[in-house]
């Protein structure tokens, strides 16, 4: 989601051009959290990103709030949220890392034509529209993950999704005792359907 020599380049451009400190919190907390060290700074760190990203939202009109940066805070925050099973709040922040992706336009990154109104300038290369992909489909995983778990509805519709999918094995570091010829590339959108979600009741077969 993040490309890591970029993200390390630009924190030695000016402190207004550098990404939100909220990113970098939430960074921190995810990587404390697996870490016997640093473990006891966890939740300082979350809530210094929470603190930070929600006082960016408030600032102004809230015309900077619509960065891939804060898309991915919010990604990162709800994925942690989940981790520590505080769940109202892993579904709220799930909320917001869906509604800024659909905001951003990042579920059309593929797409042909501007149907819909641009919050963000076109891409400057390949790596940052690759940026752009994963930080939307990270979001659109997340917002399947709550809502298969809890029956209630998603915020992101397949049929308005128009950004190329990342290969399937790229995922198999995090699907354990997979048989690797057992998975097809293919659309993530096949693995993610909708009923998952679905509160009626299937019969066994």
């Amino acid at each position: 989601m993040l490309h890591k020599y970029r993200y390390y380049a630009t924190m030695n451009l000016s402190p207004q051009a550098r990404p939100p400190i909220c990113l970098r919190y939430i960074m921190w907390c995810l990587a404390s959290s697996i870490t016997d060290k640093y473990m006891h700074h966890q939740d300082i760190f979350y809530r210094r990103a929470r603190k930070y990203i929600e006082l960016d939202e408030m600032k102004g009109a809230g015309e900077a709030y619509a960065s891939l940066a804060h898309g991915q805070t919010w990604t990162l925050i709800c994925t942690y949220e989940f981790k520590m099973m505080y769940f109202p709040r892993a579904w709220m922040s799930c909320g917001r890392a869906a509604r800024l992706a659909l905001m951003m336009s990042l579920n059309r990154v593929d797409g042909i034509g501007m149907d819909a109104k641009q919050t963000l300038p076109p891409p400057r290369d390949w790596t940052e529209k690759e940026e752009r992909r994963r930080t939307f489909w990270m979001a659109y995983c997340v917002d399947r993950y709550a809502s298969i778990g809890t029956g209630w509805p998603m915020s992101i519709d397949d049929r308005d999704v128009k950004s190329l999918s990342f290969r399937l094995d790229h995922l198999l570091i995090f699907i354990p005792d997979t048989d690797r010829s057992s998975c097809q590339r293919g659309s993530i959108r096949e693995r993610y359907r909708t009923e998952g979600a679905s509160t009626q009741r299937r019969n066994d077969p």
